[in-house]
């Protein structure tokens, strides 16, 4: 203390001097000019943490926060009476901690010194609970302003006492219309209903309750979960019409699939990994023979031949372990299962896994098709004896043609000409020996003569139309040539061209090659000529000695034009027949309009 402070604070009476110093509340004086500090008692110094001295050393602003300075100097221009009424303020302890105090005042005269006494209130400690509480209850209240749930409280009559924001959207109501009104007034139509029940129970010492609802009014299914406490019930609701729809949808979706399941002639059948089956559907039991109640946790090797038991179970959990989804079974579609009375059959099979509850399982859909299998077969062993039957017929043709041909040529040919030289004969002796014929035996030798000369014709026509002599002599090429030839002198309004390049018509290929593309020509140039209206007919042949390809082209109304008349085509049947006989093809490319084209390629392309 220096020697002023020391002075003036020895002049104040003893008695008093004594009081300052050693009252419990912590008290201090300074000057009201300089605002230095004059004394602190022991209390002071045990709240403020300075010494004795160091208080000295101080001034009033050395005592306040920084940002408190300001408002000190202006509280200290004030009047009396508001400048005392500002008892709470911030003080600083000499480690810089924030200290909550009241003060009261007392202006004193010190000999000449206008000085100030403070008494001073710790209330740092009880601050800061009342802080504590206020902050803990707001966010209380921002935590239930927050929550996702609708919060509500209600007092022991059942009157609202606390409503949070998202109660007020789902009950669609203020919360100023819903404090302190009842809950049954306000929602009357809950009376009587599970609500209702719920809340008495919980008067009765329940003590908490959970339970899900429709409140038609709100057209809503809302969960509920109340507490009851000394002071009321707390609820929570939440709006579960999403959730409760989607339940029910998945319920509907679940009920349709037992219903396609149950209802679909094909077997499903699932299984675990390990084979043990946990599904089997109406259509399993209908195609295996078994019951599902005798067949649910049994293998699924029961369903398979002996056989192919041995390797399934490794093949399934292969298929388990591999990042498949779903494939075919086995190594093509078709596989074989086993009936309860023992007969194989014949099924086509699709698996796919997927996890139920982290469970995983294998779905195999599976169809009989014994049935077709065997008519299958059959339509296979029908289609080779046809086949074998047309060939052996087209050989009969080409022997018989070559058979007719021969004879045609051999002994009718012959016989014709010799009657024809006969005829001839007669005409001359007749000439050279005796009078002139009558006009009426002249006629009639004349018409026999011309009669002989037609027939020849036509036998040597019949024999071109069999068998093309220039087929054997000359080849395909030749051949086709001179057919297209004479066809366009029968058909002088259509421009018939053939396109073929002079090393392709020095190829020969087998007989047997060049008389099934010549016959399949002839018919498409025909059909062509007959059917299409066409101005024009192409075509054209190319290929090598182990090659041969053929197109006839036309630019008519197209062959399901034809169709559409109810025209018969045994004629392509034919083609396909003999292009068939050799390895060949034959494909035909038609459309409205835009003509067709026949192609016929040998070998038959891959």
């Amino acid at each position: 203390m220096d020697t002023l402070a020391q002075n003036l604070f020895e002049g104040i009476d003893a008695s008093y001097r004594r009081v300052f110093e050693h009252n419990p509340l912590p008290m201090w004086l300074y000057d009201v000019q300089s605002l230095r500090l004059l004394a602190a008692n022991h209390a002071a110094q045990a709240l403020y943490g300075y010494s004795a001295q160091e208080f000295l050393d101080l001034s009033l602003t050395d005592l306040h926060p920084p940002e408190d300075v300001t408002k000190v100097y202006e509280n200290l221009k004030l009047p009396l009476l508001a400048r005392v009424a500002q008892r709470s303020w911030n003080h600083r302890h000499r480690s810089g901690a924030v200290l909550n105090v009241e003060i009261v005042t007392q202006d004193l005269t010190l000999g000449s010194v206008a000085a100030r006494m403070v008494m001073v209130l710790d209330r740092t400690s009880s601050f800061s609970a009342e802080q504590k509480q206020r902050e803990g209850e707001q966010l209380l209240a921002k935590t239930l302003e927050n929550i996702s749930d609708a919060f509500l409280m209600l007092d022991k009559n059942g009157c609202f006492t606390y409503v949070n924001a998202r109660a007020e959207a789902m009950l669609r109501s203020r919360r100023e219309e819903l404090l302190g009104a009842s809950v049954w007034e306000k929602f009357p139509d809950a009376i009587g209903t599970v609500f209702q029940t719920e809340y008495e129970r919980l008067r009765a010492g329940a003590g908490s309750v959970n339970f899900e609802a429709f409140y038609a009014p709100l057209d809503a299914w809302i969960s509920v979960t109340a507490y009851t406490s000394a002071t009321g019930t707390t609820v929570y609701l939440r709006d579960i019409s999403l959730k409760h729809r989607a339940e029910q949808n998945l319920l509907e979706e679940r009920q349709t699939l037992a219903a396609v399941i149950n209802a679909t002639t094909d077997a499903i059948i699932s299984t675990d990994v390990e084979g043990r089956i946990k599904m089997f559907n109406p259509g399993a039991e209908r195609i295996f023979g078994h019951k599902r109640e005798s067949m649910l946790g049994k293998s699924v090797n029961l369903l398979l031949p002996p056989g192919a038991r041995a390797a399934h179970p490794q093949r399934m959990r292969e298929f388990s372990e591999s990042g498949t989804i779903s494939r075919t079974l086995g190594l093509a579609r078709r596989v074989k299962g086993l009936r309860a009375d023992g007969r194989i059959l014949e099924l086509e099979a699709t698996i796919s896994k997927l996890e139920v509850q982290g469970q995983q399982l294998l779905i195999a859909c599976l169809r009989d098709i014994t049935e077709r299998v065997r008519l299958d077969a059959e339509a296979q062993r029908s289609q080779a004896q046809l086949t074998e039957l047309t060939q052996r017929l087209m050989s009969q043709e080409r022997s018989l043609i070559k058979s007719l041909a021969q004879t045609l040529h051999d002994q009718l040919g012959q016989t014709m000409a010799a009657i024809r030289m006969t005829h001839e004969t007669i005409l001359t002796l007749q000439s050279e020996q005796g009078p002139a014929p009558s006009p009426g035996i002249v006629r009639l030798q004349g018409q026999m003569g011309m009669m002989v000369g037609q027939a020849i014709a036509q036998v040597r026509q019949v024999l071109v139309d069999l068998r093309p002599p220039l087929l054997e002599e000359q080849g395909f090429a030749a051949a086709l040539d001179n057919e297209l030839r004479n066809r366009a002198l029968t058909q002088p309004l259509v421009d018939i061209a053939f396109h073929v390049a002079p090393e392709t018509a020095q190829v020969r290929w087998p007989a047997e090659v060049e008389y099934a593309a010549f016959m399949v020509a002839r018919e498409a140039v025909e059909n062509a000529l007959r059917h299409s209206g066409s101005p024009s007919v192409v075509v054209r042949l190319s290929g090598t000695a182990t090659a041969l390809e053929l197109a006839v082209l036309d630019d008519g109304e197209g062959i399901m034009r034809s169709v559409e008349k109810n025209e018969r085509h045994l004629g392509i049947l034919g083609m396909h027949e003999r292009a068939q006989m050799i390895g060949a093809t034959v494909s035909v490319h038609s459309s409205q309009g835009r003509g067709t084209r026949v192609n016929f390629n040998w070998p038959a392309k891959k």
